[in-house]
This record gives structure tokens, sequence and C-alpha cells, in this order.
């Protein structure tokens, strides 16, 4: 129930018994089932002190009235969080992807809840920070956001992302552009050995999925003089880390024309590769596996099946489908890298999909690991939904 009293303080009260996870296990999300009292929409974009019904106040968050995730818990307790709060966050959260020595400058500076700053992304690209923010509370902290960044680093560009979905979800207002310096939206990074352009202005989320960095790694090593299949490529960099690799030839398929120039051009970023050990094509991933050949790695990385809980049944039977398919596509003894990045499947739901698609497969297929995003994504104990991909690699004979 919201309220628009001007003489009440501005608060946001859970209903009776809805105040567990917060409590208890510190949970940053509220839902918006759990909310009893709250301003309206027009709220100031501030951090509100958080009651349980009989009053304890149980911390300070964001409160979204559009949002199925009314609260994003900002601290525990009754102290209200320093007015540079969210500074202090990001020189923490700068300092630990200074100690984890990643090979790249292509890192994932900031992320969410994992970094106890709900609703902020930044992605450090060379010499360009690109912001997302989720909520209407950090998208009023973005100026004080850049600035910390430009502490960090005086030439530092701060580019900052619109992201549509949580623009709708949440009533968001800033449009994408630069912050600080200037640019045409785009820069190359290094990843280990190779180059690769990012798009940041037009690109999917940030520009570039820094969170499979490992696993590019991964895959690469087991790609040595073997022949790849890449669905769902994207701009190529599971392609041109296997060939840099060693890889005979890798197939990349995607179903975005201006991704697959993309690709190409990020060849062209690493001239020691063979061109010819690449092939290119546009097609849907599933269509492709209809008519497909023989590999010796399947990669499978698609985009979000499910973005709400409602939508999981039919993820699964996704994932299922198109499991099944690469399993059949490889030679005996081949590898498949199977991934999701849905939020609403969680770990366990996503193993078992990945047993059945073996199972119904007819082959005999084992489970050799699990896959995670890289170390610059980290996920808060109390938080497991920040775990939002998930993956495994498997073996058929």
């Amino acid at each position: 129930m919201s309220s628009s009293n001007p003489g009440r303080p501005l608060r946001v009260v859970l209903k009776p018994g809805r105040d567990g996870p917060a409590r208890k296990r510190r949970h940053p999300w509220i839902y918006s089932q759990a909310v009893g009292e709250a301003p309206d929409d027009a709220a100031p974009r501030e951090l509100l002190p958080i009651h349980a019904a009989e009053g304890a106040l149980l911390g300070w968050g964001f409160y979204s009235a559009r949002s199925l995730i009314a609260v994003r818990m900002v601290s525990f307790g009754h102290e209200k969080p320093a007015e540079d709060w969210i500074a202090r966050r990001i020189r923490a959260a700068w300092s630990l992807r200074e100690s984890l020595g990643i090979d790249s400058d292509a890192i994932r500076l900031v992320n969410a809840e994992g970094d106890s700053i709900p609703g902020l992304v930044v992605d450090l690209y060379g010499g360009t920070a690109v912001i997302s923010a989720h909520v209407k509370g950090v998208e009023a902290e973005i100026d004080r956001v850049a600035a910390c960044l430009r502490e960090k680093a005086p030439a530092l560009c701060v580019y900052f992302k619109r992201d549509e979905h949580y623009a709708r979800v949440e009533g968001l207002s800033l449009a994408s552009g630069y912050i600080a310096g200037e640019g045409d939206g785009a820069c190359v990074v290094r990843e280990g050995a190779a180059f690769f352009r990012v798009d940041f202005a037009r690109g999917q989320k940030t520009g570039f999925y820094l969170d499979q960095r490992e696993n590019r790694r991964i895959i690469a090593r087991c790609c040595r003089k073997k022949r790849l299949l890449n669905l769902f490529s994207y701009t190529g960099a599971v392609a041109i880390q296997s060939v840099a690799a060693g890889a005979a030839h890798a197939v990349s398929v995607e179903s975005s024309q201006r991704a697959l120039e993309a690709s190409k051009e990020n060849v062209t970023l690493n001239p020691g590769l063979p061109g010819g050990a690449f092939e290119w094509i546009q097609e849907d991933a599933f269509a492709f596996l209809g008519s497909v050949g023989s590999f010796d790695v399947v990669v499978a990385d698609p985009p979000p099946f499910a973005r709400r809980r409602a939508e999981v049944e039919g993820a699964l039977r996704g994932y299922l489908s198109l499991f099944q398919m690469c399993i059949r596509a490889l030679v005996p003894g081949g590898l498949a890298f199977f991934f999701s990045c849905s939020g609403a499947v969680d770990r366990p739901t996503f193993r078992q999909v990945v047993v059945d698609a073996a199972l119904r497969s007819g082959r005999n297929v084992r489970l050799l690991g699990e896959l995670h995003a890289d170390a610059d994504h980290p996920v808060s104990a109390a938080h497991p939904e920040g775990e939002y991909l998930k993956g495994w690699m498997v073996h058929a004979e």
C-alpha cells in the first residue's frame, strides 16, 4: 500500500512476517508482495529506512514502486550510510580488482550487489568506464560515481549506457552518452594476447561479455587442432581465442549481421591469426543444428531464455532441445560447453536440464565440471541470485 501523506515520514514498512530474509539472512532484495506501506512513485530518489511491521528498523535501501523487486538494501542496521557510501564502496571494488591479477584491460569494476552497490554496474574498457544503472537511486548518483572513478584515474572517459529493460521497469530517465571525456562510443581492448573492438554505445549490455573471460580461456585450451562450433557467437571472442590457441577451424553461428561484421573486424585486429580458420554463418542456431555435421567442440551460450520466473518452464524446454542437438553434433570423444545467463534459472535446475539433455541424446555423456563467471563478477553470499551465469563442460563418447 502506497502512502503520499505529506505529514508522514518517507519510509517502507513490511507486512507482518515478511521481514525474515532481510533480518535473518541480510538478503538485499525485498519483493513488492512483502511491502505493506511505502511512498508513492513520486518519492525522492534517496535512501529510505526499511521497517519491519512492528516498527523495528531493518536498514536502508532504494525503493521502487514499479518493480517486482521493491527494495534494494544498501545497508542493515540503524545507522544510515554515510554521504559518501557509494564512493567508499567503489574504491573497495577497485582495490579488489587490482588484487585479482586479471590479464586484460577490460574488467567488471562494479558488480551491483556483489560489490554492495545494488543497481550499479561499471565495466572498465581500457581508458573508458561504462556505467549502467538499474534503479532510480543509483541513477541519481551517476555524477558522483563518475567523479569517484576519475579520482582513481583522472584521464578516464566515463560513458553512461542506458539499459532499456531497467529504464522501462524502473522509470529511469537518463539517456546514453559521455559523462566525462569524449569518443565515438567504442574502443579496442586486450584479453590475454588477443584484441577486440568493443562497441559499448551500440552493443549488447555494455558491449562485451566480460563474465565469460575465464571460460573462453578454458574452451580455447580444449580446441587445439580441433574443429569448433560456436553458437550464438556475438562478436567472435570464443572463436578468436580458440584459433589463437591452435584450433584448426572455428564455425561461428550468429543471427545478427552487425555482430558478424564486428567479428570479422576483430579478426583483423589480430593479424597473426590464419584467416582461413574462421567461418562465419548468419543463421538461427536451432535451424543450423538441424543440418549440421560433426564437431570436436561445441559451445552454446544463448541469450536469456527466461527473464522472469513465469518464463522458466519454456526456457527449460529450449535448453533441453538445444543441448540435445549439440551433443548429437559432437564426434565421439567430443566436448560441449553449455551456458545459461538467465537469472530466473538457478544452478541446480540448470544442471538437471543438462543431465536430461544428455540422457535424451542417446549417447554416453559425462559431466566434467561446472563453469562460472570470472572472478571480477563477485557474488554476495547473502544473494545467490547474483550468480546469473551458469555453465557445464561435458564429454560425449
